[in-house]
């Protein structure tokens, strides 16, 4: 039931639901856009949860606000980062003329064998290509000169600084061989 009176609430009351109301409004008409910065949020107001979807795009984002320590790690892939922008890795500040530069001492070495005659059990001749001194071996092998007749048994590092291979040879001929090692300095070690 209604009372025919005015109380000291009733008028309270009333004051308070008219200020309640008035204050949205007053504020959405009293601020201007775009007034609201970093002085007026405060500190971790504004989450990622709180943005709608691509409401941050490049044009919005100061030039140097973001580094790594502001990005997720594993967040970023390949095509996430233009290489143009990129500067060189100081250790490889000289590896623009790498192809141009010459590597010291590596040498090819070349030792030539002569295949004994086929006469009735094929003969196995061998041959070794050695490194000069302070050179090691770090690759090679044995080519033939009669393929159709002659057969690489097997080519192998012998020691350090040499190469050897095993030639067969099923003709009547004495065709050649050529052992080949491929030589550099030893690597440094610690």
């Amino acid at each position: 039931m209604i009372r025919s009176r005015i109380t000291f609430a009733n008028v309270t009351s009333f004051v308070a639901l008219f200020v309640a109301l008035s204050a949205g409004s007053y504020a959405a008409i009293a601020i201007p856009a775009n007034s609201v910065g970093t002085k007026q949020i405060k500190s971790k107001a504004v989450t990622s949860a709180k943005l709608r979807l691509k409401a941050v795009t490049r044009p919005k984002v100061a030039a140097n606000a973001i580094d790594g320590s502001k990005v997720k790690n594993g967040s970023l892939t390949g095509a996430d980062i233009n290489l143009g922008t990129l500067g060189k890795v100081p250790a490889a500040a000289t590896a623009d003329t790498a192809a141009a530069a010459t590597i010291a001492r590596v040498k090819t070495v070349s030792a030539a064998g002569t295949s004994r005659a086929d006469s009735g059990e094929a003969p196995i001749d061998a041959a070794t290509a050695s490194c000069d001194q302070g050179l090691v071996a770090v690759g090679g092998g044995a080519s033939v000169s009669d393929p159709s007749n002659q057969f690489v048994v097997d080519s192998f590092p012998n020691g350090t600084a040499a190469w050897s291979a095993h030639v067969a040879n099923f003709s009547a001929g004495t065709p050649s061989f050529t052992i080949s090692v491929i030589c550099a300095p030893a690597a440094a070690t610690q």
